[in-house]
C-alpha cells in the first residue's frame, strides 16, 4: 500500500515533528536551568561561613563519548559554627585549594555548598525562563501549523 501523501507533505511532516522535539528539548534544558538557577538563588539565604581546607584528594572522572578526562578535587573542609565544628566534602575547582587554605561555604541542614555569588544563580535561571518561554513558543507554532 503506498503513502497517500505526496513528498512535500511527506517532507512537512518530517519538519514539523523535528520543530514539536526541538522545542521539547528547550524546554527540557530550559526546565533544568531554571531549577539549577533557583537552587543557586535559595543557597543565598544560608548562613555563610569561611572554612579551611583540611585535606583533599584528585578525582578524575572520563566525559563524554572521547573519554576525556576531567580532574577535580574532593576537599574536606571544616568551619565553626557557633560553638560546633562542622565538616563536610566539598568537590573544588582548580589547585588553588591545598590544606589551610580558605573556602567560602554556605551550609543548610546537612547540604554544603562552595559560596557564589548572587548573579550566577539569577542569570541561571533567568536563562532557563528564556529557554522555557523560547522551547514553549516554537512547540506552540511548529502545533499550530499541523493544524
Amino acid at each position: 500500500m503506498s503513502d497517500p501523501l505526496s513528498p512535500a507533505a511527506r517532507v512537512a511532516r518530517r519538519i514539523r515533528l523535528f520543530r514539536v522535539a526541538a522545542g521539547i528539548l528547550v524546554i527540557l534544558v530550559g526546565v533544568v536551568a531554571a531549577i539549577v538557577g533557583a537552587t543557586l538563588t535559595a543557597s543565598q539565604t544560608w548562613p555563610s561561613a569561611t572554612g579551611t581546607v583540611q585535606s583533599c584528594t584528585t578525582v578524575s572522572n572520563r566525559t563524554g563519548t572521547s573519554g576525556t578526562r576531567t580532574y577535580r578535587q574532593r576537599c574536606e573542609v571544616s568551619w565553626m559554627d557557633g560553638e560546633h565544628t562542622r565538616t563536610a566534602q566539598l568537590d573544588l575547582d582548580g589547585d588553588q585549594y591545598v590544606p589551610g587554605a580558605p573556602v567560602r561555604v554556605r551550609y543548610n541542614g546537612g547540604t554544603t555548598v562552595v559560596e557564589t555569588p548572587a548573579w550566577i544563580g539569577l542569570a541561571t535561571g533567568g536563562v532557563g525562563l528564556v529557554l522555557l518561554a523560547a522551547g514553549a513558543y516554537v512547540l506552540l507554532r511548529a502545533t499550530r501549523r499541523a493544524r
